[in-house]
């Protein structure tokens, strides 16, 4: 049995895979070797899916996850975790770049601290394949540290198995779409199950000045009913009521102005 399941949720109509491939062979490529890969790509075109396949004959590791009706991307991680074998779950993004030691650093990590329910990294920006800044994170977060804004890089984190069990997978409630990894952490807070970062860089972030257009308004309620909820079920309200709000808000100010606040910041 491997150690550690890595999933992987595909969604590519189009035919440009020199993303996909980097992803791909960023894992295929880790110094950590006892893993299955797990990649569910319902929806895809003929061309990612030729490419998966591929990719699934030269190496026993990969293994392709069709189910014909996971469209979102919770829907597409649970599909995989169905079926995973490992005591580990590592997410990877079929866009982003693991470095070659992000696995073994982190299960090392995860076997030492065994107080510890999932742990994710500081990561570099990429923007148009060139490096462009870093995201570095709060070491221990603390549920406050939730409040502004996630305290951890979705895409980054390696989860315990039995962490992901206990509070049921992810969520396939129409509410979290595009903030399941908010819903499912605010969750294993809410159980005693912890996170931490490790103080290093070990995963390559694809960012996008288009990537706000991908973000509709819809998603922006998601986010504060999402927040509302959970802010409500660890006991920080009514004090985090502003940070409730703070998603609604955010999207009616218009984008060059939110530009030039994050610069500021």
């Amino acid at each position: 049995m491997p150690s550690i399941s890595i999933l992987m949720g595909v969604y590519q109509p189009g035919h440009d895979t020199q993303d996909l491939r980097r992803a791909v062979e960023s894992i295929l490529t880790q110094t950590y070797r006892d893993f299955e890969f797990l990649i569910c790509d319902d929806g895809s075109s003929g061309a990612v899916c030729y490419l998966l396949d591929l990719y699934a004959e030269q190496d026993s590791r990969i293994r392709l996850v069709r189910t014909g009706d996971a469209v979102t991307l919770p829907d597409k991680l649970n599909a995989c975790i169905r079926v995973a074998r490992g005591d580990l779950f590592a997410r990877q993004d079929a866009d982003d770049v693991s470095a070659p030691n992000r696995l073994e650093k982190q299960a090392a990590f995860l076997k030492a601290h065994p107080e510890i329910a999932f742990a994710g990294c500081n990561v570099s920006l990429f923007c148009a394949g060139k490096l462009c800044g870093e995201r570095r994170f709060p070491e221990y977060p603390q549920k406050e540290d939730f409040l502004f804004s996630m305290p951890f890089i979705h895409p980054t984190l390696v989860f315990r198995r039995s962490a992901i069990e206990e509070v049921g997978n992810y969520s396939r409630s129409r509410w979290v779409i595009l903030c399941e990894d908010y819903d499912l952490l605010l969750r294993m807070y809410q159980k005693g199950l912890y996170g931490y970062n490790l103080q290093e860089s070990l995963f390559s972030y694809q960012i996008s000045p288009e990537d706000y257009k991908k973000r509709k308004y819809r998603h922006r309620v998601n986010e504060a009913v999402t927040r509302f909820c959970r802010f409500r079920a660890l006991g920080m309200l009514p004090k985090g009521f502003p940070y409730v709000i703070k998603p609604l808000a955010v999207g009616l100010l218009p984008h060059r102005l939110l530009q030039v606040l994050k610069k500021g910041r």
